[in-house]
């Protein structure tokens, strides 16, 4: 008899342990941004990926892209195609204009948050100026 009680009770004990990994499986996975993407994060404070457009300075909102359209976007890069928005702040910012520029852009450098999990923390865009090639980079926020 007291066999068939330890065996009852080793399958209780075990399903038990199951069912505890299963729950804290599940509250693991709903941390604060834990969404199995890379993201970047909007100067409104909202994480996104694969924007067709976003300000790349918030404070002045002097570069951007638009028209975006992302032919990879995984957990260690992302690679789009649109255009780069950029003041050229001729006489000053205030009184400049925006040019335009056909570019392609690549989101690097991971970065963990607490708060909303990993997002890209740079861009680098490729684009050309009269015939000739450029290379910039902007940090992104998090």
């Amino acid at each position: 008899m007291k066999s068939k009680v330890m065996r009852v009770g080793a399958a209780f004990v075990t399903a038990c342990l199951a069912a505890t990994t299963v729950a804290v499986g599940a509250v693991g996975s709903s941390v604060a941004g834990a969404t199995g993407t890379t993201r970047i994060l909007t100067c409104s404070g909202k994480p996104t990926s694969k924007p067709a457009t976003y300000t790349l300075s918030c404070a002045d909102a002097n570069a951007g892209w638009a028209d975006m359209t992302w032919s990879s976007w995984n957990s260690k890069a992302a690679t789009g195609r649109g255009i780069l928005r950029q003041n050229n702040c001729t006489p000053n910012c205030a009184a400049g204009k925006f040019v335009n520029y056909r570019a392609t852009v690549t989101l690097t450098k991971v970065v963990a948050t607490k708060k909303y999990g990993e997002l890209f923390s740079t861009a680098v865009f490729h684009y050309s100026v009269n015939g000739k090639a450029k290379t910039e980079s902007f940090g992104l926020a998090y």
